[in-house]
């Protein structure tokens, strides 16, 4: 029977060669939310996914639920200007462009607040993370729930977890609004004419909005669907049932440029404030500064 240093072993063994794509200032950005605030447990399950590689291709660090975006801008609602991440002190930028409204609206009976669901990109054009993030209709304060950051190949693509691991041209997350009704959002690694997502043999047009910073394309749609079942990720192998999430991306001509079944990019699960409150200490401020953001419009 191993005992635990054979395990150690195999795990050192096992990590080698293992590439981390996380920038140490995203790293420690993260680290500082974290202290900021009581009841991190979840920040502490997403540090453990981190520390052994269990999370291929990417690495899921958003486990600061409730993060407040620190950033305001001066005036009324609806002000023109777009929302962007201030620098940190160390001057590095934080956004990646402006927050994209996807239009999608979460209810939260749990803390008696209605959001709206916003995504958009941090970190650098090399090492981005991609976020989304809920405003709170009533006060208009915008918490970031969820990053996932990854590593990007020198063709745009999404690295694999090992060097020579394939690449991925699709991040694709899945967040139940209803019974049978599901936003799907996520990007796509190159320009696109069209993103369709399909589940159970349905296809559904997305909006779509390029991201200048890095070229990529933002893609989102509220359909009727059933949602992907909560327990997808109980074993080993990717889910494969009917509810699995197909994305396409096609061009001018309507050709089929790429397209992603299931796996490790497509079909994952969205922290938010229905299903985890953030802490008290977290929490927005009734008197928060409004932030303004505009929405992306469909190209």
């Amino acid at each position: 029977m191993k005992d635990i240093d054979d395990l150690r072993h195999a795990l050192d063994a096992e990590t080698a060669d293992l590439t981390v794509h996380i920038p140490a200032s995203l790293i420690r950005r993260r680290a500082r939310r974290v202290r900021t605030r009581q009841g991190a447990t979840l920040a502490a399950a997403g540090a453990v996914a981190v520390a052994v590689g269990a999370i291929p291709a990417f690495l899921l660090i958003g486990a600061t639920p409730g993060s407040s975006v620190p950033e305001y801008a001066p005036g009324a609602f609806g002000c023109p200007t777009p929302t962007r991440f201030p620098p940190d002190p160390g001057g590095e930028v934080r956004s990646l462009g402006p927050l994209v409204e996807t239009g999608a609206t979460l209810d939260a009976p749990n803390v008696n607040t209605r959001y709206d669901v916003l995504i958009g990109l941090e970190g650098t054009r090399d090492q981005p993370g991609f976020i989304v993030a809920f405003r709170d209709q009533e006060t208009a304060a915008v918490q970031v729930w969820d990053t996932l950051g990854f590593g990007r190949e020198s063709n745009g693509d999404i690295a694999g977890k090992r060097a020579g691991d394939p690449a991925y041209q699709f991040l694709s997350s899945q967040l139940a609004l209803g019974p049978n009704k599901v936003l799907d959002i996520g990007l796509y690694t190159r320009a696109a004419h069209r993103i369709t997502v399909t589940s159970e043999g349905h296809a559904t047009d997305a909006h779509i909005a390029k991201n200048a910073a890095t070229g990529w394309t933002f893609f989102w749609v509220q359909r009727s669907a059933r949602p992907l079942p909560t327990d997808r990720f109980a074993t080993p192998e990717h889910y494969r049932g009917p509810e699995q999430v197909t994305v396409t991306a096609y061009d001018g001509a309507g050709r089929p440029q790429h397209t992603a079944t299931g796996g490790p990019l497509v079909g994952g699960s969205v922290q938010n404030p229905r299903d985890g409150s953030p802490s008290e200490s977290g929490a927005p401020s009734a008197t928060a500064v409004p932030t303004c953001l505009i929405a992306s419009t469909p190209k």
